[in-house]
């Protein structure tokens, strides 16, 4: 349910706000609900990266290509695959270390209380 919520919401801000605003989303998510680091990092990393390769992908065939022609050509030729696996990654790891940084923000101020049964199976 969170993946698909950052997913839809994240869409949304992206069309509205600047680029760099796709991280909010997970953040504010991974904050209220997050369960762990790990978990949180890969459903925002997983979100992000879907939408930026449907977007990409989509500016890339509305335009005919003729956009990732040129900005690729920017980056030494390295193709319409090289620039869309550029794009994907970066925002893929945007997203995972914005939902990251929110599961952690709540942790550190919402502290998860340990039970005795926990603390014992820690120490052992």
């Amino acid at each position: 349910m969170q993946f698909i919520l950052m997913i839809l919401l994240s869409a949304l801000v992206q069309y509205f706000l600047p680029w760099w605003s796709v991280i909010i989303i997970p953040f504010m998510i991974s904050a209220a609900v997050g369960k762990s680091g790990g978990g949180a990092f890969w459903n925002g990393f997983l979100a992000t990266a879907f939408l930026w390769l449907g977007v990409a992908y989509y500016e890339h065939t509305r335009s005919g290509g003729i956009l990732t022609a040129r900005i690729s050509e920017t980056f030494q030729g390295i193709g319409t695959i090289g620039l869309l696996t550029i794009t994907t990654w970066s925002g893929a790891l945007l997203g995972g270390f914005a939902a990251m940084s929110g599961y952690f923000v709540r942790q550190s101020i919402f502290p998860k209380v340990k039970t005795d049964s926990e603390k014992a199976k820690a120490y052992w």
